[in-house]
């Protein structure tokens, strides 16, 4: 806490860092950057990984012809179980594999109500996590980025009417915290554990009925 050790230092002032994230499995630092064009007004994005020591290993796109179609500003990063890059950009949630290739990008639910990304994380399962401040929700994808429910919907709920914004997962016990936008306050949903049961059941009734066709066979 009294030694501050410099990693990174950028030398292309252009390109502004805005999120980072210290990958568990591999040490990695994955940070997500913008850039603005004042000629063109498009913000293009990159997404940098580094090893521990700082040295630089891998550019997301890694493809130049795709960088301003990728990211336009990534604002929060975050891995996934099987490697993919998880990123909240400006209107869409963009997923690579850890390669860097693109492998979907999500922009809201079924109902085609608009997406305002921010915070994201990741479950045991590899469900995808992103709070949205523009619907006031947390909304849950699968790994391949289908809908699949709302977490949480703060207008719906006594006591939450403030805009989520940070998230983050706890690997210990499953919880999710949701931090607000606006009143300095977190909220802590167990949501998981329900989807955790119904895995368990599901893995259950695969084991029996497997040995129950092996007793037959």
């Amino acid at each position: 806490m009294k030694t501050t050790t410099t990693l990174i230092k950028y030398t292309d002032t252009t390109w502004v860092p805005r999120c980072v994230y210290c990958s568990p499995s591999s040490g990695d630092l994955l940070v997500g950057m913008y850039r603005y064009d004042e000629d063109t007004v498009i913000h293009p994005g990159k997404v940098m990984r580094y090893d521990n020591t700082g040295k630089h290993k891998q550019t997301i796109p890694h493809d130049d012809n795709t960088l301003y179609d990728l990211y336009k500003a990534p604002w929060f990063i975050t891995e996934n179980n099987n490697g993919d890059v998880v990123v909240s950009d400006i209107e869409r949630v963009v997923v690579t594999s850890g390669e860097g290739v693109h492998r979907f990008s999500y922009r809201g639910p079924p109902s085609g109500s608009e997406l305002f990304p921010r915070g994201i994380c990741t479950d045991v399962m590899s469900h995808i996590l992103v709070s949205d401040p523009y619907t006031s929700t947390v909304q849950m994808l699968d790994r391949d980025g289908q809908f699949l429910s709302y977490v949480l919907t703060y207008r719906q709920t006594p006591g939450m009417d403030y805009t989520p914004w940070g998230l983050s997962y706890d690997v210990t016990t499953h919880a999710v915290y949701v931090g607000s936008m606006e009143n300095n306050t977190m909220s802590v949903c167990r949501h998981i554990n329900r989807h955790l049961h119904l895995a368990d059941e599901r893995e259950h009734h695969s084991n029996f009925d497997e040995e129950q066709t092996q007793a037959r066979m």
